[in-house]
């Protein structure tokens, strides 16, 4: 611990572990709405909006944390972020009822949702520009990680704990991360190479809306994650009431796409710079992978076959996770990259916010089935 300010794996390495925390913290609830569904007797459309909610508070707050990180700078936001998010994790785990459920996620969502722009701006701050796609894309791994994480450990701790005390537990973690950072982030000083970086005439807000690139991140964000967050909302509830797994040993399956994920993220910034002046054919054949294998797990015939095209679909999805977010560290200056991230994950949050709510609107249409919802992610794929 006892490092400077400007060492560049230990600040990486830092955002890291708060990026992972922040996607435990998230996707705990997709395993959790299991039992808490049983306990406040929740429909599959009251189930969606549970988890859409924190989408939408999401969504509202990037692009205001994106302005707010190129202003403030990115350690107030992650600060801000991280004591506050964890705050209504523990929060969670009080809740009586469907109502306060849904306030208490929405708030929640609220809070983690200025530490994607404000992670990117400390990339951008502590990294030359050469190296800023790679770090970024290292550190978008760490979603993966959190979800592997999630997956090996969540279902056994939701039975050895119940579900509230695994929140109080991930909200104390959050806490003691905040204290970390607290401690150990600082402005970083600027090399002679940062400052030859450093343009004279900044790129402002106004300039990124009239940007074709940057709608081009916007959509596309915005369709994959309609695919792969109502995969990954609706997964734990659709192995344990179709396909008659128990809890612990869908979660424990999940592990292996994840691991998919992880190796597609961690390679996805360095295919990019191989792709660099094609990002389009980049973009448009491993999201064409992504979707036929999607589509092939999703009408698999058994559990095996259900996990292994997901795992390869998992893998191309990395491709393209890793991707959009280290590509606007070459398009932008860094003076706005906060407010480009931010408008990026604006349009994942939205997409994150339809999927979850829509599929549990046809799943109770369709008295259950799952087709119309599959369908639905196929078609934003």
């Amino acid at each position: 611990m006892g490092v400077q300010g400007n060492n560049r794996k230990f600040i990486l390495a830092l955002l890291f572990v708060g990026y992972m925390v922040s996607y435990m913290d998230r996707l705990v609830m997709n395993l959790a709405l299991v039992p808490i569904g049983q306990e406040f007797h929740l429909s599959p459309t009251a189930t969606g909006t549970v988890i859409s909610v924190f989408f939408l508070a999401y969504a509202i707050m990037q692009i205001p944390a994106g302005w707010l990180t190129d202003q403030l700078g990115y350690r107030r936001v992650i600060l801000f972020s991280i004591f506050l998010w964890s705050f209504f994790t523990v929060f969670t785990g009080f809740t009586w009822s469907f109502t306060a459920l849904i306030v208490i996620r929405f708030l929640f969502g609220i809070m983690e949702g200025g530490y994607p722009a404000a992670s990117a701006k400390a990339i951008s701050e502590f990294f030359p520009k050469k190296e800023r796609g790679k770090a970024q894309s290292i550190l978008m791994s760490s979603n993966s990680v959190g979800g592997l994480i999630t997956s090996l450990l969540v279902p056994t701790l939701l039975i050895w704990l119940g579900w509230r005390n695994v929140f109080f537990a991930l909200g104390a973690a959050g806490v003691i991360l905040g204290v970390l950072f607290w401690k150990y982030i600082r402005s970083p000083i600027q090399s002679e190479e940062a400052k030859e970086q450093q343009p004279v005439n900044k790129e402002s807000m106004l300039s990124l809306l009239k940007t074709r690139q940057t709608w081009a991140l916007f959509l596309t964000w915005f369709s994959i994650s309609i695919a792969s967050w109502g995969t990954v909302s609706w997964l734990p509830m659709y192995m344990v009431t179709v396909r008659h797994l128990d809890l612990v040993s869908a979660g424990m399956l999940t592990v292996i796409p994840t691991m998919g994920a992880t190796l597609g993220t961690a390679a996805g910034g360095w295919l990019l710079v191989r792709f660099s002046g094609r990002e389009k054919i980049y973009f448009v054949m491993n999201g064409l992978f992504y979707t036929a294998l999607l589509f092939l797990a999703l009408f698999a015939p058994n559990v095996g076959m259900f996990f292994t095209y997901l795992t390869l679909a998992s893998i191309f999805y990395g491709f393209v996770f890793s991707a959009v977010y280290a590509l606007p560290h070459k398009l932008f200056d860094k003076s706005v990259i906060g407010s480009a991230i931010g408008i990026m994950s604006l349009g994942s949050m939205i997409g994150g916010f339809i999927a979850p709510i829509m599929m549990g609107v046809l799943i109770s249409a369709l008295k259950g089935s799952y087709d119309g919802a599959f369908w639905f992610l196929i078609a934003a794929g």
